[in-house]
């Protein structure tokens, strides 16, 4: 009787490290997943900073091309 116990206790701890290597196998995949979609979202970020430091540039010359208009327009 106790050795069938102890075959049973070992059968339930041997499912419970099986069921506990699929979960971190899981979780690793997981893992890389997130990771990837973070580098993707981390570039698609960094390219719409560049994008909003260009159209900043760009604003700050139409505002100074706008303000020699003004110039010339106020000598005539």
């Amino acid at each position: 009787m106790d050795k069938e116990y102890a075959l049973e206790t070992l059968d339930v701890l041997e499912q419970k490290i099986h069921n506990l290597l699929e979960t971190v196998d899981s979780l690793k995949k997981n893992t890389m997943e997130l990771t990837e979609k973070l580098i993707k979202k981390e570039e698609e970020a960094k390219g719409l900073k560049q994008e909003i430091e260009d159209l900043l540039a760009e604003k700050e010359r139409v505002k100074e091309r706008v303000a020699h208009l003004i110039k010339c327009v106020e000598v005539f």
